[in-house]
């Protein structure tokens, strides 16, 4: 059983627009209502995006980056907090991290998709 669970987990990480997909059409079903499927797939599957571009970035170029990772993430954090204060004078910290969340989708997922460029043509000249 353990195997099987750690199987899907390293194939979600590999494929995470797969685990994206089953989300969304899984909230889709329950709760028939797309926006809200579409912000509980982005919710829950950040996360895979992550790890997969830490991932990838260790394939490619064969070193880590996880404290670059973390050091981005809390840049943006510092980032949105700051522009939160300048707009509204009030910091809200669940609505910072929230939006985090969502920036980190994006970012991750185009970076996701780019290292995987990256790495077929790296493959194809070496």
């Amino acid at each position: 059983m353990g195997k099987i669970f750690v199987s899907m987990i390293a194939f979600f990480v590999t494929f995470p627009i797969l685990a994206t997909y089953i989300v969304f059409w899984i909230s889709k079903k329950v709760y028939r209502h797309q926006w809200k499927a579409i912000h509980l797939a982005v919710n829950w599957t950040t996360i895979l995006y992550i790890f997969s571009t830490f991932i990838i970035l260790k394939i490619i170029y064969n070193q880590y980056y996880l404290s670059y990772i973390l050091v981005l993430l809390i840049s943006i954090l510092a980032l949105i907090i700051i522009i939160q204060w300048k707009t509204k004078t009030e910091i809200i910290f669940m609505r910072a991290i929230k939006q985090l969340w969502r920036v980190c989708f994006l970012l991750f997922s185009a970076s996701y998709f780019i290292l995987i460029l990256i790495g077929i043509v790296k493959k194809m000249f070496t």
